[in-house]
C-alpha cells in the first residue's frame, strides 16, 4: 500500500480511547469499536487492526478484543521519538472510521479521530508524467528516459500493461492450439505409419508365434525324451538301490503282490504306531533300524505277506511328536533323505528299502496310481498324464511304474510267476487303495467327540493345553500398567508374568459364573433450545469472559425405540449383595439402589462445533431381561517373578483359558483317542483359532492317551469288585458319567454303574 499523506498522533484522544475500549468494553461490548468497523474496512486493514487487539470474550456480533498493552506501548515510543525529531506518521488508509499510520516498521490502524492530517498526497495516477515535471519547473532537467519517450499517467502505463498482458494471452492461447494441431498432425503420422508397416509387424508377430510353437514341441519332446530314458534306468534298477533289511523264507510264487497306492507320511504313521503300541529302544536309531528290530513296525508299513508300499516324511513341513525316540528319527531321516519318497518292498520274511531321487520323483497328493474321483485303479492314466495337474507329477508317477515293474521283471526281490506285467490285469498283482490301517466311523470325527463331551466344567476337572497360553497383551508394555489383570482375576495385576505351557495337563482350578441382564429403556425425542442472557459474562479458561447460554429441554412423546444397557453380575454378587433366587425387576432395583440410577433421563446430543440437538432424546425405564451366563474357567499359572509373594517361593496366579486353548478331558476316553488315531478323521478340530491338521493333533491325542490311560486304571479298580470289565467299556462308563454330569468316578457312582451294565 502506498503513503497517501502524513498525519500526527492526538496523544490525550488516542490514550483516551485504549482506556475505554479495555475497560468500558467489557461491560458494554456492543460499543466495541473494533465490531463496528471491523466489515468497513478493506480485509488487509482489518487484518491490522485484529493483529493489535486481545480477544477477551464472545459477543453475538462476533469476538470482544481490547488494545494490546505492547503494541500500545510501542506506538508511544513511536510516538515519542517522532515528536522529538519533529517528524509524522505515514499516512496508509484513511476513512472516517480507522486510519492506517506507520513508523519505520510499525504498521497500526486507529479510529480516525485521533488523528489529524499534515498534508494529504495529489492522486496523480492520472496525470501524465511530463506534465508533473511541468508542474515542477523540470521538464528539460534530466528526465527520466521512460519520460523521455512516453507522455503517459501511471493508470495509463497500467492499460498499456493490461493490454499487452492480453496479447499475450491471446498469444499464449494461439501457441496452445498450435501445440494441439501438432500433436493431432503427429497422431496422424503416427496411426499412418502403424498401419502401413502393420502387415509386416503382423507377419512377424505370425511368424514369431510359430517359433515358440516350435520351440515348446520341442522342448516337450526333450522332455519326453527325458523322462523315456530315466523311466528305462528305472526300469534297468540304475535309479534306486534296494537295501536288505530282514532276511528269511520267500512266500510262495503264487501268492498275490500288493501295492498300496497311497503314500504314508511318517510324521503321521509313527505318532500313531507309539499310540498303540509300547515304544521304547534307542533313540538315535534310525528309521530302517527301527524296522529290523520291530516287527509290529514292518506289519504296520508292510501288511501283507508279499507286498509294496511308498513312505516320505510328510506332506510338506515336519510335525514332531513328543517322543524323544520318534523325534529324533524323524530329523535323522530327513537330515539323510529329504523329500525322497521311500520304496518298501517285502516278500514273505525278506524286506527291502529304496530311495527315489527327490529332483525327479514328487507327488504331492500321494496318491500313487487311481484316479480320487472313480476310486478306479488305473496306470495307463498315470502313464498318459490325465490325471495330474503337471508333467512332472505325471513323469513321476511313472517313473514309480517303471520301477515296480523293473522290480517285477528281474524277479530279484519279488517272487512271482513268469511273465506277470503290473500293468495287465492278472490275479498276481493287487493295486490297493488303502493304507494298511482298518477304518471306521462308529463313533464320527475327533472335532464330532469333543464337542458331544466337553460338558461344562467344573473346579478339578483335568484340561491339556493345546498351546502356550500367555496374557493377550503378552508383548506390550501395557502389561505392566497398575490394575490391569488380563486373563486374571480383581484388578490388581497379578498375571502380567504368569504363563501356563503348551501340552500340559493342568486342573481347573477356580470358575466366575456372570451373568448377563440388560434394562430396557423406551427413548423418545428431546427438543432442545437455547436461550442467550444479553451483556452476561462467565469465566471461561485463562481468565477469559464468556457470554452466558442457557439451555432449555422439552420431552416429547415421539417414540425413537428402545435402548438396552447391559450389567454384569459375577457369582451372584452386586455390589457384595446377593441376587440368588431374584427376579430381572428385583435385581434392576437393587441396581437402582446401589448406583443411584434414575428412571427417566435426558440425554443432550450437541455434535462439535454445531449448535444442532436434533439427535438428543430422553429415556424411560421399560424392563429388565436376563440374557445369558458366561463361564470363566481359570488355571492356577506359575509367575516367573518369585519376588512378588517375597519368600523366594515359586508364586502362582489365576489366568483365564478359553475353549480352542485346551482338550477336556473329563468325559474322554482311550478308545475315543485310539479311534482317532487310527482313522485320522479331525474333522475340523480347532486350536488357537486354527483348524488342527492330523499330523499337529497326534502329539496332543498321545498326551491326551497316557493321562485318560493312568485314570481308567484307577476307574477300573473301582468297578471291578461289582463287574466283569468287557471290552470298550470306557466308552459305556465316559458317556454314563456324562449323562449323569458325573465328572468323576466314586465307589458309590461305581456301584451304580455296575448295577445298569453289569450284563452287558
Amino acid at each position: 500500500m502506498n503513503v497517501i499523506g502524513k498525519a500526527t498522533l492526538n496523544w490525550e484522544k488516542y490514550t483516551e480511547y485504549v482506556q475505554r475500549e479495555t475497560i468500558n468494553v467489557k461491560e458494554h461490548p456492543e460499543d466495541s469499536w473494533y465490531l463496528d468497523i471491523r466489515y468497513k474496512v478493506p480485509h488487509e486493514v482489518e487484518s491490522i487492526v485484529w493483529s493489535c487487539m486481545r480477544k477477551i470474550g464472545e459477543f453475538k456480533n462476533g469476538p470482544i478484543a481490547i488494545p494490546k498493552e505492547e503494541i500500545v506501548e510501542e506506538i508511544k515510543k513511536h510516538q515519542q521519538y517522532l515528536t522529538s525529531m519533529n517528524l509524522y506518521w505515514d499516512l496508509m488508509f484513511y476513512t472516517s472510521d480507522a486510519a492506517e499510520i506507520r513508523s519505520g516498521e510499525l504498521v497500526v490502524v486507529v479510529p480516525s479521530y485521533v488523528i489529524e492530517k499534515v498534508m494529504e498526497f495529489e492522486n496523480v495516477d492520472d496525470i501524465p508524467v511530463n506534465e508533473l515535471r511541468n508542474r515542477i519547473g523540470a521538464a528539460d532537467s534530466g528526465s527520466h528516459e521512460v519520460a523521455q519517450k512516453y507522455d503517459l499517467s501511471r493508470n495509463q502505463m497500467k492499460n498499456k500493461i493490461s493490454a499487452t498482458q492480453e496479447k499475450i494471452n491471446k498469444k499464449q492461447a494461439e501457441l496452445e492450439q498450435l501445440e494441439k494441431e501438432k500433436k493431432e498432425e503427429l497422431e496422424r503420422f503416427r496411426l499412418e505409419l502403424e498401419k502401413k508397416y502393420q502387415s509386416k509387424m503382423d507377419l512377424m508377430n505370425e511368424k514369431q508365434e510359430e517359433l515358440k510353437q516350435q520351440m515348446e514341441v520341442l522342448n516337450r519332446q526333450m522332455f519326453l525324451l527325458n523322462t523315456e530314458i530315466y523311466s528305462i534306468r528305472c526300469f534297468m534298477g540304475e535309479t534306486v538301490d534296494f537295501i536288505p533289511l530282514t532276511t528269511g523264507a520267500y512266500s510262495k510264487v503264487t501268492d498275490p503282490l500288493v501295492v498300496y497306492q497311497k503314500i504314508r507320511y511318517l510324521d503321521e504313521e509313527l505318532g500313531k504306531w507309539i499310540s498303540i503300541y509300547d515304544v521304547d529302544g534307542d533313540d538315535t536309531a534310525l528309521f530302517e533300524d527301527m524296522l529290523k528290530s520291530r516287527p509290529d513296525l514292518r506289519d504296520m508299513f508292510v501288511p501283507g505277506n508279499k507286498c509294496i508300499s511308498l513312505v516320505r516324511v510328510a506332506h510338506n513341513k515336519i510335525r514332531y511328536c513328543e517322543s524323544k525316540q520318534i523325534a529324533n528319527t524323524l530329523k535323522k531321516y530327513y537330515v539323510y533323505h529329504a523329500n525322497k519318497v521311500g520304496i518298501l518292498v517285502r516278500d514273505g520274511e525278506n524286506l527291502w528299502i529304496g530311495w527315489t531321487d527327490q529332483d525327479r520323483i514328487d507327488i504331492p497328493d500321494g496318491n500313487v496310481f487311481y484316479r480320487p474321483e472313480t476310486k478306479e485303479s488305473s496306470i495307463e492314466d498315470s502313464k498318459g498324464g490325465q490325471r495330474t495337474s503337471t508333467k512332472e507329477e505325471t513323469a513321476s508317477r511313472y517313473f514309480i511304474f517303471s520301477i515296480l515293474q523293473g522290480l517285477i521283471h528281474n524277479g530279484k526281490l519279488l517272487h512271482l510267476p513268469e511273465g506277470v506285467q503290473i500293468s495287465k490285469p492278472n490275479p498276481y498283482i493287487v493295486l490297493s487303495m488303502a493304507d494298511g490301517w482298518l477304518e471306521d466311523d462308529r463313533y464320527g470325527t475327533f472335532s464330532s467327540i469333543v464337542e458331544r463331551t466337553s460338558a461344562p466344567l467344573q473346579k478339578g476337572d483335568m484340561l491339556l493345553t493345546t498351546l502356550s497360553i500367555k496374557r493377550d497383551d503378552a508383548y506390550s508394555d501395557k502389561k505392566y500398567r497398575a490394575w490391569d489383570n488380563d486373563r486374571g482375576r480383581g484388578s490388581y495385576n497379578r498375571t502380567y508374568d504368569a504363563s501356563i505351557p503348551n501340552r500340559s495337563i493342568e486342573p481347573v482350578n477356580l470358575i466366575d459364573r456372570e451373568k448377563i441382564y440388560e434394562i430396557i429403556y423406551k427413548k423418545y425425542k428431546l427438543i432442545v433450545t437455547e436461550e442467550s442472557s444479553e451483556g452476561k459474562f462467565i469465566d471461561g479458561t485463562n481468565g477469559a469472559k464468556s457470554y452466558a447460554i442457557t439451555r432449555h429441554t422439552q420431552r416429547t412423546q415421539e417414540y425413537l425405540g428402545l435402548e438396552r444397557n447391559k450389567i454384569h453380575i459375577t457369582n451372584d454378587k452386586l455390589d457384595g449383595h446377593s441376587i440368588k433366587g431374584m427376579t430381572p425387576e428385583e435385581v434392576y432395583q437393587l441396581y437402582k439402589k446401589r448406583y443411584y440410577i434414575q428412571d427417566v433421563n435426558e440425554q443432550v446430543v450437541q455434535p462439535a462445533f454445531s449448535n444442532n440437538y436434533d439427535s438428543s432424546y430422553y429415556t424411560v425405564y421399560d424392563h429388565t431381561e436376563y440374557v445369558r451366563e458366561i463361564r470363566h474357567n481359570y488355571i492356577s499359572a506359575q509367575k516367573s517373578d518369585t519376588n512378588f509373594r517375597g519368600d523366594g517361593k515359586d508364586a502362582y496366579a489365576n489366568m483365564e483359558v478359553f475353549s480352542d486353548e485346551y482338550l477336556n478331558l473329563t468325559f474322554l476316553n482311550s478308545v475315543y483317542l485310539l479311534y482317532a488315531i487310527q482313522n485320522r478323521n479331525i474333522g475340523g478340530w480347532v486350536r488357537g483359532g486354527q483348524v488342527v491338521s492330523y499330523a499337529d493333533s497326534i502329539p496332543y491325542l498321545n498326551k491326551a492317551l497316557e493321562y485318560i490311560r493312568e485314570r481308567e486304571k484307577d476307574e477300573a479298580e473301582l468297578l471291578k469288585p461289582y463287574m466283569d470289565l468287557y471290552d470298550d467299556w470306557q466308552v459305556d462308563l465316559s458317556e454314563w458319567r456324562l449323562a449323569h454330569n458325573y465328572h468323576r468316578l466314586t465307589d458309590t457312582r461305581a456301584q451304580k454303574f455296575a448295577r445298569e451294565f453289569k450284563k452287558k
